[in-house]
């Protein structure tokens, strides 16, 4: 279930996505990946595991003289058997409260340093940044932004738009998007497709006009922008889509939802400025 600031439009557009930013579940949900993968994976007793181990005693060095810049005398155990805290200890405490960007350098620093992090790791931890509406993905072994500035300035322009119409299809499909728990990325897609359709509407000076009779009646605008629209929303009307039918299964994914939002917002800020 999403939460009241996400359902009522009092989360910033950039918290939403995440970007510059790193709550406790993200933070939660990627330590969990990496214990899984690497850390449960520490037992010199095991033979079939010494290997492992050995490599992320190695890993653990690495990170303490290159990454944290760290005296190698204080260089503890990974397992701590006394009151003092072992390696695993440190890193946990660093990980959760580091700042957020410190947390992609962490990954990123053994994602490079080792072998530990594979390929499949890498796969997960993109799910899991995914489902987070994380700003950010592995590409190959670095982590990059793919929901960068300019996109997340598009859509908190478009929801100040004046009409009230075009502001609460902005925010639904907002709120369909970055509900972390059941997001609902059909219904996203047609909120934002709707917002131009009612921010074309406006501008066209008819409240009942199809968005293809509303694109025509659009003075000054290019044909090619009036096509692309129109295929667009082409795009969401097939038998494939999300308006022919909400309870047919669809394939949308949350790259088509992110699209669909940041390319409706960017054009019902456009017919703002030009309508002036």
């Amino acid at each position: 279930m999403s939460k009241f600031s996400q359902r009522y439009g009092y989360m910033p557009v950039e918290k939403a996505f995440q970007r510059e930013f790193a709550d406790t579940a993200l933070r939660t949900k990627l330590w969990n990946v990496l214990k899984v993968t690497i850390w449960d994976r520490y037992d010199h007793s095991n033979y079939s595991l010494r290997s492992t181990s050995e490599n992320i005693d190695l890993m653990l060095k690495r990170l303490w003289f290159h990454f944290f810049n760290k005296d190698l005398d204080t260089l503890p155990e990974f397992y701590s058997r006394g009151r003092s805290q072992g390696g695993y200890d440190q890193l946990k405490e660093h990980f959760f409260n580091c700042e957020w960007f410190a947390i992609y350098d962490f990954i990123e620093e053994i994602s490079t340093q080792s072998n530990l992090l594979d390929e499949t790791a890498r796969e997960w931890i993109n799910t899991v940044l995914e489902e987070q509406n994380a700003a950010y993905r592995f590409v190959g072994e670095e982590i990059a932004e793919i929901t960068d500035k300019q996109e997340i300035l598009a859509i908190e322009d478009a929801l100040e738009h004046p009409e009230k119409a075009v502001r609460i299809h902005l925010e639904a499909s907002l709120r369909m998007l970055s509900d972390k728990q059941s997001p609902d990325y059909r219904n996203s897609v047609k909120e934002s497709i709707s917002a131009v359709e009612a921010a074309c509407r406006l501008v066209a000076g008819s409240e009942s006009s199809t968005l293809a009779d509303a694109l025509k009646k659009i003075r000054n605008l290019h044909p090619a922008l009036s096509r692309a629209f129109n295929q667009l929303y082409g795009y969401t009307s097939d038998a494939s889509g999300v308006r022919h039918s909400l309870i047919d299964e669809s394939n949308i994914t949350y790259a088509d939802a992110k699209f669909m939002l940041v390319a409706c917002s960017a054009f019902v800020s456009y017919l703002k400025v030009s309508a002036k």
